[in-house]
């Protein structure tokens, strides 16, 4: 092995350890500001940081700043704002003020799978036996997640609110997903994730102004642990990861690189227990290991049916950009 080849799959190691820790790094901020509110911040920074980026790699080019030119087009990146930054965040914030970390981490391994499902009902892509197996035995796994393995909590449905909460976040991955690809016949991966980052700040900013008005609290701020947070979630969970990430696809390929998504439930448990001294019960880990073995199984399914070909979506605490060859979108 050369050593750049060592030097992206550190890289692609990495990037899996920043999105487990977005799960810690969100739970700290929400411990400190509402949810909104730490959502807004999150993605000012880095709506700021990827549209610097997006015009430094356009003025590298010799091109000017890609602007949509069709009402069409504007419409298509407000919807991944709103998908997979507003409502995604949304859900993703609120359910880890209530849930914890290790939790939110494996309920939300499953989105490859979901956007999988949603892709073959909307895009009418083929769904393989394999993959409806995978999905299968990751509902297993989830479902072990929630109920702590208790079958009192599945027959009296006494579900940890947040858990259900957190359940809402594959689904708007999904959404954002499938209109990512649609997206792709036109913008760059960066251009578009840039896109979404800034309508979605655009839409949190009045969400949080709201929420604020409706919890008649003081203005909130985060202390230097909060800030260290917000700035872990929008440089390295999102920015960091997303460069990093799509320097990986691009150097070994979709299929190779997305076998290392499966490391972001095992690095947000890890950096749970401690950074947070959560501790992994073993209903959360027999869950934990039904969700990655039923994405594997879903993704080698996937590998088949493109002949070889396989790329999963990232899966960690926020979009980061459109996938190059699916246009699927990835943390």
């Amino acid at each position: 092995m050369t050593g750049n080849l060592k030097s992206v799959y550190l890289k692609l190691v990495l990037t899996t350890f920043f999105w487990g820790g977005t799960f810690v790094a969100a739970r700290l901020a929400v411990k400190e500001a509402p949810p909104f509110f730490a959502a807004t911040c999150r993605f000012a920074v880095a709506a700021s940081c990827l549209i610097a980026l997006t015009a430094w790699y356009a003025g590298k080019e010799g091109k000017p700043f890609p602007v949509p030119k069709r009402l069409r087009d504007f419409g298509l990146l407000f919807s991944l704002g709103v998908t997979g930054i507003f409502c995604y965040n949304a859900v993703f914030f609120t359910g880890l003020k209530l849930t914890t970390a290790t939790s939110g981490a494996l309920i939300v391994a499953i989105n490859p799978l979901i956007t999988a499902v949603l892709s073959a009902l909307w895009l009418r892509e083929r769904v393989t036996p394999t993959q409806v197996a995978g999905l299968l035995v990751s509902l297993l796994g989830v479902s072990v997640v929630i109920s702590k393995g208790s079958w009192a909590v599945l027959a009296g449905f006494a579900f940890n609110r947040g858990d259900l909460i957190m359940l809402g976040a594959p689904l708007c991955w999904a959404l954002y997903s499938i209109l990512g690809k649609k997206a792709l016949a036109t913008f760059t991966p960066l251009t578009a994730t840039a896109y979404a980052a800034l309508f979605g700040a655009m839409l949190l900013f009045p969400a949080a102004l709201l929420e604020h008005a409706a919890s008649g609290a003081p203005w909130p701020s985060f202390s230097w642990v909060g800030w260290l947070a917000i700035l872990q979630l929008a440089l390295l969970g999102t920015v960091v990861g997303f460069v990093w990430w799509y320097q990986g696809v691009g150097r070994i390929g979709a299929a190779r690189a997305a076998v290392f998504v499966n490391l972001v439930p095992f690095f947000g448990a890890l950096q749970a227990a401690l950074l947070l001294g959560e501790r992994v019960v073993l209903p959360q880990l027999s869950g934990g290991l039904l969700v990655v073995a039923g994405v594997y199984w879903g993704s080698r399914g996937n590998a088949k049916a493109r002949g070889g070909q396989a790329v999963s979506e990232p899966v960690g605490g926020a979009p980061g950009a459109v996938h190059p060859e699916r246009g699927e979108a990835g943390i």
